[in-house]
């Protein structure tokens, strides 16, 4: 029999990749014959960027400025297999709840920004992306992106950078503002 195991995460407990590996070594400790397909899955959430890296592209990294100001490291991964190479980027790495030392409070609610997402897409402009993914999921940042934007530079850097470039939002989620 052929089998897919296509799971997403499961909450705090187990990434995409890591469910898929136990599911896999349970399938097959219980029918060793069958053709196992893993295929882990994200959101955008936390875990998207280990998923893709799972499958392809160049595994980066950089010490970023996580949601309340302190340096965090966040991994994104550079496609460069076409002549328009794709970042993809997890807010979660750079300004996720689970940076936040806890529970939200409205101290955190009101300082959390996204100064470390634009310092990652500053990374993937430096990189050459000619499109940028953004998987959104797991923030903890209540700026509107006001964080990303002065990090390259504020508004009018901000459009002269992204100029040219496709930006791409990953979620599970309508959220019209």
């Amino acid at each position: 029999m052929r089998i897919l195991i296509a799971p997403d995460s499961f909450g705090d407990t187990l990434s995409a990749v890591a469910a898929s590996a136990a599911i896999a070594r349970g399938w097959s400790a219980a029918r060793p014959a069958d053709e196992l397909r893993s295929a882990p899955q994200s959101d955008g959430g936390p875990g998207f960027v280990a998923v893709l890296a799972s499958r392809f592209g160049d595994l980066r990294s950089a010490t970023v400025t996580g949601p309340l100001g302190a340096a965090v490291r966040a991994s994104w991964l550079l496609d460069d297999r076409t002549s328009s190479p794709v970042a993809y980027i997890e807010c979660a790495q750079a300004c996720g709840l689970h940076q936040l030392g806890g529970r939200p409070t409205p101290r955190t609610a009101l300082s959390a920004d996204t100064t470390g997402v634009g310092q990652l897409v500053d990374a993937a402009l430096d990189a050459g992306a000619h499109t940028i993914v953004v998987g959104l999921g797991g923030s903890a940042t209540t700026d509107g992106g006001r964080g990303l934007v002065d990090a390259l530079g504020g508004p009018a850097q901000a459009v002269q950078r992204l100029s040219g470039v496709e930006v791409v939002v990953a979620s599970d989620v309508e959220n019209p503002l």
